[in-house]
């Protein structure tokens, strides 16, 4: 079969079951995959391109609108349909665009619902029911992080961090409406022989209108969680999808030694499914601990031993000598049922690497990238996903054979010339219901020696289904209108702190030298010259909750601070962010930067190698790309968009834990319209969980005052 016919069947069969019009007639599905010529390889500048669905009828391909809830025809298809009576799930895989009424009654909630809906008018969400009662509108957990030995590769590490004693840690599920309440009990440290860590959990992408102060990140949100301590986040559940939270870790190098957890928050999807497969975390791993390579990665980029998928993969302990270091690993698999749609729900939740994923003959239906959910994408033969990234894909199961290999390929954007063994590259199983002969499979991958340029996919591909801002972003007037904002790219002489600029180039470089607190030596990464450095003990809300009034220099200089509120001078809501790297000597493609804005998703504005065109800037851009991790090339630009909308403290960083650690992040100071005060409509609002973290704090200074011997200081940004 050409490849045109594939990919229009593979099309129409992805619209037909969409809309619930399944097709008996087993001839109109094909197990035929196209070797090359799907295959996307072309770098985007900028959103003037378009070759999705390219000549294919029935849609045009610069038209971002149809088949989105912009689309009236689409829209009502969707209001029409209506969840289950008997209420045990809130849709069924004829009807994923819809949910559960709060009480049966009201508006059906759908994937063209705002989700910022339920919290500007307080609408509430429906839930599944059992024996004929909502299901318990909190969700409430508790979790111990701990230290422990394990092997996911095969090879041992000592004194990984955990969460309840795995890894990755139990899978965290909650419905739209729900709100988790997150015990955490610190145990790093608590028994003898052992370490003391502070720690803290983040939920990573989650937008917490409104609710700063649970963000968990130390030296920001709050002081970390001392040993034998405990603290409590709320999390309301508006956003959709696949996700997961991590220590923040956000407390230094937490988070590459094992304390992360996948986190699924079922809603509608844009598109029908049979069968959840459930989420897939890929990940490089490192053997020693990443706080002792740290040292070694101030000067020259640290390659990781081996890859994960769902903490599964294998070392080659041919090179290994100490007895019982290293045993045979396993690879993870799952199994596919024959003539089944399965939603498969990818999240990197890597140190440092990019991944190409595909699956040996079948190409993938992108429906969610990051907490966004988009048009059902042209069938890929592949995706390429940055850390932190989220991609939710359907697959159709429709051989009648075999067993084949889930490939996540560790992109070398980084690493200069070293990469991963390729023997230590972690591969899953795909075995087919009834169908398998066991045993590794035998299938070869079927795209071609791509280029590892690291890069976002191609925007054609990620068309949001629910259009925020009427579907029309005016890019050249508020680009242009943002440069009326009063900066400056220097230090300058009557300010503790750079005054930041927005809308113009927010640059990016690498300096040799010391971090302040420490003088350990080593290449700090800066935003607008200042390598950012947190401090535990004294974090930035705790600032603000003393001084409702506070402004970018009362923060100390090692803070990174922009103030945003809206008009800013200009009138504008709208804030911009255009950063752009450096080419350093020994990597001649830069390195890239997968840039993530705790609190918020944005528009994708443009991105790509090269300089940005600002004289052929696009006036209006139809429906961008909207997530909360883009990459930035490294030799090239990201331009980013948001409201001012969600006052509070925010953190702006690379999702490279080495490049975060390294100092590349800033902070967003976020005011409203509707108060000048640290962020709650109401002053008192932020009351209780200021003390929750005053408490907090006073229990951490209490433990450096009196731990013995005394904890490891701080020696990196503390992020």
């Amino acid at each position: 079969m050409s490849w045109w016919k594939e990919a229009f069947l593979s099309f129409w069969l992805i619209v037909c079951q969409f809309f619930g019009f399944q097709s008996s007639d087993t001839s109109f599905k094909t197990n035929e995959v196209s070797i090359t010529q799907a295959i996307d390889v072309t770098p985007i500048s900028s959103f003037t391109s378009h070759d999705l669905y390219k000549g294919l009828p029935g849609l045009d391909p610069n038209n971002r609108i149809s088949f989105t809830c912009l689309d009236d025809t689409f829209k009502k298809q969707v209001k029409a349909l209506k969840p289950p009576e008997d209420r045990l799930t809130c849709n069924t895989p004829q009807t994923r665009q819809t949910w559960c009424q709060h009480n049966g009654a009201g508006q059906v909630p759908n994937i063209c619902f705002d989700y910022e809906t339920p919290v500007e008018s307080g609408f509430k969400i429906g839930r599944p029911e059992i024996d004929g009662e909502e299901i318990p509108q909190r969700k409430e957990i508790t979790v111990e992080i701990t230290y422990g030995d394990i092997r996911p590769d095969g090879y041992l590490k000592k004194n990984a961090m955990l969460i309840n004693g795995k890894y990755p840690g139990e899978l965290i599920e909650a419905y739209w409406g729900q709100t988790i309440i997150l015990t955490v009990i610190n145990k790093l440290g608590t028994n003898p022989g052992e370490i003391s860590n502070g720690t803290a959990l983040h939920p990573h992408g989650l937008r917490l209108w409104r609710n700063s102060a649970n963000d968990g990140v130390p030296g920001v949100t709050q002081c970390p969680i001392p040993p034998n301590g405990t603290y409590i986040y709320e999390w309301d559940v508006n956003q959709l999808t696949i996700n997961y939270f991590n220590a923040s870790s956000h407390l230094s190098l937490q988070y590459p030694n094992g304390v992360v957890a996948p986190m699924i928050l079922h809603g509608p999807k844009s598109a029908n499914y049979d069968i959840d497969i459930g989420a897939i975390l890929l990940t490089d791993w490192y053997h020693e601990n990443p706080f002792a390579l740290y040292s070694a990665e101030l000067k020259v980029p640290q390659i990781p031993n081996s890859t994960l998928i769902n903490g599964k993969g294998k070392f080659d302990c041919s090179s290994v000598t100490e007895p019982g270091r290293c045993i045979e690993g396993s690879y993870w698999e799952t199994t596919f049922e024959p003539e089944k749609w399965h939603l498969l729900r990818f999240v990197n939740t890597a140190t440092a690497s990019t991944f190409r994923v595909s699956i040996d003959r079948h190409n993938m239906t992108l429906i969610t990238a990051d907490f966004t959910a988009i048009r059902p994408s042209k069938p890929v033969q592949y995706f390429d996903i940055a850390v932190g990234q989220r991609y939710e894909v359907l697959l159709y199961a429709n051989h009648t054979e075999g067993d084949f290999w889930l490939r996540s390929v560790p992109l070398n954007c980084n690493q200069g010339n070293n990469t991963i063994a390729k023997e230590n590259v972690a591969l899953g199983i795909i075995r087919y219901q009834g169908l398998s002969p066991g045993g590794d499979p035998t299938s070869t991958s079927h795209i071609a020696d791509l280029d590892h340029y690291c890069r976002d996919m191609n925007v054609t591909k990620i068309v949001p289904t629910f259009a925020r801002n009427g579907g029309t972003i005016e890019f050249a007037n508020n680009y242009n209108s943002s440069k009326k904002f009063q900066v400056s790219l220097t230090k300058a002489s009557n300010h503790s702190h750079p005054k930041l600029e927005l809308g113009k180039q927010m640059p990016i470089k690498q300096d040799f030298e010391p971090f302040s607190t420490t003088g350990l030596e080593g290449n700090l990464w800066k935003i607008y010259g200042v390598p950012m450095e947190v401090n535990w003990t004294n974090p930035a809300l705790r600032t603000l909750e003393d001084n409702r009034t506070a402004t970018p220099d009362d923060f100390g200089q090692k803070y990174a601070v922009i103030e945003a509120k809206p008009g800013g001078g200009s009138g504008t809501k709208q804030i911009i962010f255009h950063i752009n790297g450096t080419v350093i000597p020994d990597r001649p493609n830069g390195v890239m930067h997968p840039i993530h804005i705790h609190g918020h998703d944005f528009v994708v504005l443009a991105q790509g190698p090269g300089n940005f065109d600002e004289k052929n800037i696009p006036e209006k851009v139809s429906n961008p790309v909207r997530r909360d991790v883009a990459t930035m090339p490294g030799d090239g630009f990201l331009i980013i968009a948001f409201p001012v909308d969600n006052p509070g403290m925010w953190l702006l960083h690379c999702h490279l834990a080495w490049h975060a650690s390294q100092g590349l992040a800033l902070l967003i100071l976020e005011r409203t319209s509707a108060t000048s005060k640290l962020g709650t409509t109401s002053e008192d609002e932020i009351n209780p969980m200021a003390m929750l973290n005053r408490g907090n704090c006073k229990r951490w200074e209490n433990y450096l005052a009196e731990a013995k011997p005394p904890p490891n200081h701080m020696d990196d940004s503390g992020v």
